[in-house]
């Protein structure tokens, strides 16, 4: 019986290609997770200040504002949303 080496077929794209997948998936869970973030911020709004929802409210605002100073650098772009419940922009 003879047995043969497989190698696994290519998929036709390219490592660059893959890795730009990669990127992209990542950055659409990481705009997922933003949304919930600020969902839940604005649920979270005008809590008691000294309570544990107002401890939760700033790490999520923490959490949302490094997620942003990531995401959009260059700050409010057509591409970036407006914030939940945030005044819109004139």
């Amino acid at each position: 019986m003879r047995t043969t080496s497989r190698q696994p077929r290519s998929e036709g794209k390219t490592k660059e290609a893959k890795s730009g997948d990669a990127v992209v998936h990542l950055a659409t869970v990481a705009d997922a997770m933003h949304a919930l973030l600020v969902k839940r911020a604005d649920e979270l709004a005008g809590c008691i200040e000294v309570s544990p929802e107002a401890v939760g409210l700033a790490a999520i605002v923490d959490a949302i504002e490094a997620h942003e100073e990531k995401r959009w650098p260059l700050g409010k772009t057509a591409a970036r949303p407006a914030r939940l419940g945030a005044p819109a922009s004139r």
